[in-house]
């Protein structure tokens, strides 16, 4: 048994999914709390394996990105100048690992004392830091003596090297980690472990989660493309999930949602890799002002108790039974001459999914969201492709959630001369000088295995491991060869997990 959470724009969803399903439905005004209370009676959260998907730390700092700044300290060592990303400061790792310069305590404490009080949050990203992040770790504990944990990120834990785009997802990082440090602590309140979802359709521990938050951007359309295929065994189709604030759609090719990598953030490219996704800003709670429908949500339809007509009570003017249809058409008849002008808000809605759904070539659409079984007849119908509404259509986001398996991703890098191996920002000992390229992928898809076993991933579920990159060269001195350096990059590839596979 697991139990699954997708927090949305509108309403949190949950799922327990054994060999039964058992779905919940609450709006977000009621707070996730509310939902693991409801799931609590049901089964005893500390006991089961619970995983959590919200795309709202980021989405909301999207919205309002200024108001959390950020104070960026940068150890990138001689060479380019990355003065416009923030402070550049003494100290410096070299490509090898080594300290080649130490920090000046002295010289971070200035700035720190300079600018008390007109940054919510630090970023510390050191070039090669995941490499060596001793440098990283050294300004953090002087940081620490002005800003918590909870408000600072370091650019070690996330396993790449592009230096100024790990800049930015730092930043990112340091701006959502206070949201993400909160909410964890409101689930730990209900389950004592448990993991994060991430947009890539994978889930990762919530101790992963919190050291690099940005890997649960995107992970609403994520969940909502693995629940669809999980419910639906589609490997070719178009998910269309009709929410209360947007309409998103992702693509299923050969059961698994397209990847997109290197994701730009209010005008930062990042090192973030998730689901490729599109939305329209409408939804079931988007509102009809003087007859036609808006793009925005300001609370729930008449028919749920809201203030404001909205697609939802359109709906039931229409003829649909959704909630308090009753309330809704009286409501529909003080604000519409007649039943065509309801109409029209419908087909408005409908022709416009239709249109972004013809847009992509499908054959074939998944409608999921509360509103599917009854819009997305219409929407295949106008766009003249086949379609699918699952069981359990309201809450596909959040089995979806339930259903995946544990992807983590390793950064290894073995220096034989020198006889390390780093592991995600982790340095040991390293036997061995001239390892054929195969043996260094065999190391490092051997150690993220190891590391999701020891989570809990089964063998099945971590057999499958990708290798993002790869790149080792000879270290030869005075015309003999002294060992060889390798950097892979490998990540247990997403997906349902065995345990739910038939």
């Amino acid at each position: 048994m697991t139990v699954g959470i997708d927090i949305g724009g509108t309403n949190t969803d949950g799922a327990i999914v054994a060999e039964e399903i058992l779905t919940f439905k609450v709006p977000n005004e009621l707070g996730i709390g509310e939902i693991l209370r409801r799931i609590s009676e049901k089964t005893d959260l500390k006991k089961e394996k619970l995983i959590v998907s919200t795309s709202l730390p980021l989405n909301l700092l999207i919205s309002r990105f200024d108001e959390f700044p950020t104070l960026t300290l940068l150890f990138p060592g001689p060479g380019l100048n990355y003065e416009s990303y923030g402070f550049v400061l003494s100290g410096a790792v070299n490509h090898r690992g080594d300290v080649v310069e130490d920090i000046d305590e002295k010289e971070i404490r200035e700035i720190l004392e300079r600018n008390r009080g007109k940054y919510k949050n630090v970023a510390i990203a050191s070039k090669f830091s995941i490499r060596n992040p001793l440098l990283e770790l050294k300004a953090a504990k002087i940081v620490a003596d002005y800003y918590g944990y909870e408000d600072m990120a370091l650019s070690f834990h996330i396993s790449e090297l592009n230096y100024p785009l790990r800049i930015n997802t730092t930043i990112l990082n340091a701006k959502i980690k206070r949201i993400v440090c909160e909410l964890t602590k409101l689930i730990k309140s209900f389950s004592n472990e448990f993991f994060y979802y991430k947009g890539d359709g994978g889930i990762i521990p919530y101790e992963i989660a919190l050291d690099n938050p940005s890997e649960l951007y995107n992970s609403s359309p994520a969940s909502v493309a693995i629940g669809a295929y999980y419910l639906t065994k589609e490997r070719e189709a178009l998910v269309v999930d009709i929410g209360g604030t947007t309409t998103d759609f992702v693509q299923l090719e050969n059961g698994r949602p397209k990847i997109v990598e290197k994701v730009d953030i209010a005008g930062m490219k990042t090192l973030i890799r998730c689901v490729e996704s599109f939305s329209i800003p409408f939804g079931g709670d988007s509102v009809v002002e003087n007859g036609k429908l808006k793009h925005k949500r300001l609370d729930k339809p008449i028919a749920f108790g809201g203030k404001y007509f909205t697609l939802t009570d359109a709906l039931n003017c229409v003829g649909f039974e959704i909630g308090d249809y009753r309330a809704s058409r009286e409501k529909g008849r003080e604000i519409f001459g007649n039943e065509r002008d309801a109409e029209s808000v419908v087909e408005d809605y409908v022709t416009m999914v239709a249109e972004s759904v013809k847009a992509t070539d499908c054959n074939k659409i998944i409608g999921t969201g509360y509103l599917a079984r009854f819009l997305t007849p219409m929407i295949a119908k106008r766009a003249g492709v086949s379609y699918v509404v699952p069981e359990h259509s309201e809450a596909v986001n959040a089995i979806g959630v339930a259903v995946s398996k544990i992807c983590l991703t390793l950064y290894a890098r073995f220096d034989t001369e020198r006889g390390v191996a780093v592991f995600n920002g982790d340095v040991e000992k390293f036997d061995g000088k001239f390892p054929e390229d195969e043996e260094f992928v065999e190391l490092a898809k051997e150690r993220v295995r190891s590391e999701a076993k020891r989570f809990g991933a089964s063998e099945e579920d971590v057999e499958d491991v990708r290798v993002l990159y790869f790149n080792s060269f000879t270290v030869v001195r005075g015309g003999v060869k002294r060992g060889k350096i390798a950097d892979v990059i490998v990540q247990i590839e997403p997906g349902i997990s065995s345990e739910f596979l038939t």
